[in-house]
């Protein structure tokens, strides 16, 4: 007849072991969620209904490479989050290239800075995903103003003023299959005293699917949830050795 503690025991193994198995299924499915790569250009999917509220393409972050040395931008220090530039609000869009269906512009702020900025900061869109199939795809790039795009750390093509923004630039990139990947696109905004919005706008054209990169928080809380019941019996199972 089993004692308490190796009850305990294999109550405790059991639990972690479902429990593992339940975190390992959803992060495995978080990795594998089967997505045309066309999925993660900037504002996917939002369009129809990007006409004045907040939008953010949880896709894409945002981050200045460094803060500015010359003050800080009218729309503030960037929190990480990317915006979608409305499609109605007019000025920049034109001379920006219009919001579409396929992609729309993200920016650093809400509500869309119009505005001068004489910082001259250098506004980097990330976005990280693993290829799950290998193949060739077309990737088009407007930004305000000039910019870089680097995938991996290496540097992909530059985009020079004048009027980067007026039209898409095309460069082909082969992703592989298995392989996780870094996008940066880092735009620098020209110091301009009257009016100089800056934003980004990126779409994505091929047969090769891709799925999001789980962020390690949700892995890690999954985690924890482990923690308080299997201590608990590591507990009871050394005081009953002690005893």
């Amino acid at each position: 007849m089993e004692n308490i503690t190796q009850t305990l025991f294999k109550s405790a193994a059991a639990w972690r072991k479902t429990g593992a198995m339940a975190i390992c299924f959803s992060a495995c499915a978080t990795a594998h969620a089967t997505l045309n790569i066309s999925a993660l250009n900037t504002g996917a999917g939002d369009y129809g209904i990007n006409n004045g509220a907040p939008i953010i393409d949880s896709n894409w972050k945002v981050t200045l490479i460094p803060p500015p040395a010359n003050g800080i931008p009218p729309g503030g220090i960037p929190n990480g989050n990317a915006y979608l530039v409305p499609n109605n609000i007019g000025f920049p869009i034109p001379p920006w290239v219009p919001n579409s269906s396929l992609s729309t512009w993200i920016t650093y702020s809400y509500p869309t800075q119009v505005g001068g900025d004489n910082t001259g900061g250098t506004y980097q869109y990330q976005l990280q995903f693993t290829a799950l199939t290998t193949g060739s795809v077309d990737i088009s790039l407007a930004s305000d103003n000039n910019s870089s795009l680097f995938i991996n750390g290496g540097l992909v093509v530059n985009i020079p003023d004048p009027q980067p923004f007026s039209s898409f630039q095309d460069v082909d990139y082969s992703f592989k299959s298995g392989q996780n990947y870094t996008v940066d696109f880092d735009v620098y905004n020209i110091p301009q005293g009257n009016g100089n919005p800056t934003g980004a706008n990126v779409q994505f054209s091929g047969d090769v699917n891709v799925a999001p990169v789980p962020e390690a928080s949700t892995v890690f809380a999954g985690a924890m949830m482990l923690l308080p019941f299997g201590v608990s019996a590591a507990r009871i199972m050394r005081k009953n050795r002690m005893a």
